[in-house]
Formats: C-alpha cells, sequence, structure tokens
C-alpha cells in the first residue's frame, strides 16, 4: 500500500497539478487548444525527441535490444487493439482512436520517472530508450495512423512527410550513430525547447478536461482501459522473456509497457479529430487506475 501512495503522490499528483492550471486556464479564458497541440506537434515534441536520442550513451547492444523490446510491444499492442475493435464492430475513428491509446504509453514524464525512482539512474537511463523509440514510433506510425481516421492512406502518408517530427528522429539517429558534435548553443537551444513540451502537453490535458462534458462509451473505454493496463504489463512480460532480457534492462521496459496512455495521445486526438472527448476520458481513467496496476505488476513479478 506504501508503494501505491508513494507513486501515487510523486508520479501522478504533479501530472495534475501542472493539468490543473490548464483546467483553470481554459475555463476563465476560453483559449483554443488546436493551436497549443499544433505548436507541440511541430516544434516542442521534435526538440525532446531529439536531444533525448542524442544524448543517450547506453552500450550498441542494450540500445539495440531496449529498442527491440520497444518496437514489438508497439505492434503487438496496436494488433491486438485492430482485433478488439473489429470484434468490437466500432466505427473506424473509434478504431483508430483505440489503437492509439493502446500503442503509445506515458513513458517519459510518467515511466521514466518512476524507473528513475526505483533504480536511480541505471534505470533511467534505460527508459529513455524505450521513451525515445516509442516516440519515434508515434510521431511517423502513429501520426499517419491517427491521420487514417479522417482521410485515404496516401493522403495521410503525404501529410506525414510534412511533420518536423519525423525529420528530428531521422537527423536524431544520424547523429547518435555517427556520433557527430554539434555546437554546443544549437544543442542547448533544442534542449530548452524540448523540456517545454511535457508541460505543454499537460497544459492540454487540463484544457480537455475543462471541455469534458461526457465520458467515453463503456464500449470502447473498457477495453482500452483493460488492454493498456492489464495486457500490456502481460505483452512486456512475453516480449522480455522471448528477446532474453534481464537484470534492470527487463524490469524498466517491462514497466515502460505497463503505464497508461500517453499524454501526447491528447494531442494526437485533438489535432486529427480522433473523438477527443473519450480519448481524454480514457487517458485521466487510466492514469488514475494505472498506480494499483503497476504496483501490482512489479510485486507479483519482482521488479
Amino acid at each position: 500500500m506504501a508503494d501505491i501512495v508513494f507513486v501515487l503522490t510523486q508520479n501522478i499528483l504533479p501530472i495534475f497539478v501542472v493539468a490543473g492550471f490548464g483546467f483553470a486556464l481554459q475555463r476563465w479564458l476560453g483559449v483554443e487548444k488546436r493551436p497549443l497541440s499544433t505548436i507541440v506537434l511541430n516544434v516542442l515534441s521534435p526538440c525532446l525527441v531529439f536531444s533525448s536520442l542524442v544524448g543517450s550513451q547506453l552500450p550498441g547492444d542494450e540500445l539495440v535490444s531496449l529498442a527491440l523490446f520497444t518496437v514489438l510491444n508497439v505492434l503487438l499492442m496496436g494488433g491486438v487493439a485492430f482485433l478488439s475493435a473489429k470484434v468490437l464492430r466500432l466505427p473506424r475513428r473509434q478504431t483508430i482512436a483505440l489503437m492509439v491509446v493502446t500503442m503509445f504509453v506515458n513513458g517519459g514524464n510518467y515511466g521514466m520517472t518512476l524507473n528513475q525512482l526505483r533504480y536511480g539512474d541505471p534505470g533511467l537511463v534505460r527508459a529513455v530508450v524505450y521513451y525515445t523509440t516509442s516516440t519515434i514510433m508515434l510521431y511517423t506510425i502513429g501520426i499517419f495512423i491517427s491521420s487514417m481516421g479522417e482521410m485515404p492512406w496516401k493522403t495521410a502518408l503525404r501529410r506525414l512527410l510534412r511533420f518536423p517530427a519525423v525529420y528530428a528522429a531521422v537527423l536524431a539517429i544520424i547523429v547518435y550513430s555517427f556520433q557527430i558534435p554539434l555546437p554546443s548553443p544549437l544543442l542547448r537551444g533544442i534542449e530548452v525547447a524540448g523540456a517545454g513540451a511535457i508541460p505543454v502537453m499537460l497544459l492540454v490535458l487540463g484544457m480537455q478536461l475543462a471541455d469534458l462534458k461526457t465520458i467515453a462509451p463503456l464500449r470502447f473505454a473498457l477495453p482500452a482501459v483493460g488492454l493498456r493496463l492489464l495486457l500490456g504489463p502481460i505483452a512486456g512480460l512475453l516480449i522480455a522473456t522471448l528477446l532474453g532480457l534481464s537484470g534492470l534492462g527487463r524490469s524498466t521496459s517491462i514497466i515502460e509497457a505497463s503505464m497508461p496512455p500517453a499524454v501526447f495521445t491528447i494531442i494526437l486526438a485533438t489535432e486529427f479529430d480522433l473523438e477527443p472527448t473519450a480519448v481524454t476520458s480514457i487517458v485521466l481513467l487510466s492514469t488514475l487506475l494505472s498506480p494499483f496496476t503497476i504496483a501490482t505488476t512489479i510485486t507479483l513479478l519482482s521488479l
């Protein structure tokens, strides 16, 4: 019980403090959310991806294994979500929204913080690999899938190629792989801009909560929450076993795979009109329930 209270107060409560600012801003001033989500999508988050990946210092073999774990986990969860949507006969937009909230987790301000608190800086470094890899997938595959909620796949692909995040991810991989030195002022500027991504995401979360009039339909919300919080840890355990992960790499990866949906999924839902109200309620409910499921996972698997 003490672990659950610690995670709730130290990792989740600060999130809602910042979201509360966005809530108040929306209620008092009625600020438009779309411009903020566009700024995050096109400027702040690409900077965060670039600075996180370039700053990673893990050995190459372990980095590849952890990155592969992330790719397999995201794709497996996406496939399960798609099949679940077909069984439930969800419409196209809800199918896309279910896939997005199931595939992409809050591995940044929540997952990395929890891993650092449990395992110190070595845990944080490994959690960064999951966060960075999943973020690259979010800004490529995630944006592409989200675009398909409202347009044909060819049009979605053309739109994808206009997003700066795609090029930021590619450039980051090149700089990291070849250890290309960057001018200190440039790198520092990118880091400063990237540091603003998470706070603005949380402000948008609060603004969405202020506009929340209804919750997601149960036939949509329950599968989303169940897949993300209950199946996520199981999928993480299976993939970690398949890849032969051990020690901190295994523990941090499974914990990251157990996180609730990423706050950024609200940005995508807002940007592409993918049931943003329903997605916001799913993110909120999953985040509130996650300390109990994560604490249980850590205890049962001795992470």
